[in-house]
């Protein structure tokens, strides 16, 4: 609402108050309690604009947040069912560190806040053990190619940029997508070019398991059920050494 609007409905409100109180003083001519009531509602107006103005817009900006994180979550789910996972199991088969990072992060039934917290400081600090030669640019660039129309939907998407943490990992992703459309052929890539990929695989590696941590702890409140489901999916589970051929 612009300022002339709103000023507009100030100057109807304050007609109308002023129409009721002049009826009152016709109904029962009492001018003295119209004023006392009146004077006794002003005192009271400092009080109304704090609940209102305070209590009110901070339930209400809650309320609102936390509809904007369930849809957000919502496409965070979408992106790990459709590339996410795909990604997060590939590259731990690459990266040589990761039975190190598995053995202290355990995503199961018992997950909670702490282990959370815990896990995401884990994966925004973990190396990617990164292995000789470009074998797994290549396997990274393949799957990519394969959601290209996926990927550009999700970058499309204006409400991301609610969620910085999955607008970063997105960023990331579709940076390793765009810089390998560049190159004719990888296989012939320098060495120094072969490690910047690295870089940047490492980059969204970390953001990929920050985000999971993250979503997987929204879900684990909201749907117990899809956590359950979520959670045979991804590579930290207890069960996951025993049953992933690496």
């Amino acid at each position: 609402m612009n300022m002339k609007r709103t000023v507009l409905l100030g100057v109807m409100l304050f007609l109308f108050s002023a129409v009721l109180y002049f009826f009152n003083f016709l109904l029962y001519g009492d001018a003295h309690h119209l004023v006392q009531t009146f004077t006794e509602e002003l005192a009271f107006m400092p009080v109304y604009v704090l609940i209102t103005a305070v209590f009110a817009e901070r339930m209400l900006t809650k309320s609102e947040k936390a509809e904007m994180s369930r849809k957000t979550n919502a496409l965070v789910g979408t992106f790990y069912n459709e590339i996410g996972y795909d990604m997060v199991v590939m590259l731990t088969k690459f990266d040589s560190n990761f039975e190190t990072l598995r053995s202290r992060i355990s995503i199961d039934s018992d997950w909670d806040s702490a282990k959370a917290k815990a896990a995401h400081k884990l994966a925004e600090t973990h190396s990617y053990g990164a292995p000789e030669g470009i074998e797994d640019i290549r396997k990274i660039g393949e799957l990519l190619s394969a959601r290209k129309d996926f990927m550009l939907i999700m970058m499309s998407n204006a409400s991301l940029l609610e969620k910085d943490e999955f607008s970063e990992l997105l960023l990331a992703v579709n940076h390793i997508h765009e810089a390998l459309k560049a190159i004719d052929d990888i296989s012939g890539m320098r060495d120094d070019l072969v490690d910047h990929f690295h870089g940047d695989i490492e980059k969204a590696y970390r953001c990929l398991l920050g985000v999971l941590v993250n979503y997987l702890s929204f879900i684990k409140n909201e749907d117990p059920y899809l956590y359950m489901l979520a959670v045979e999916k991804n590579p930290f589970r207890r069960a996951a050494g025993k049953a992933d051929k690496r």
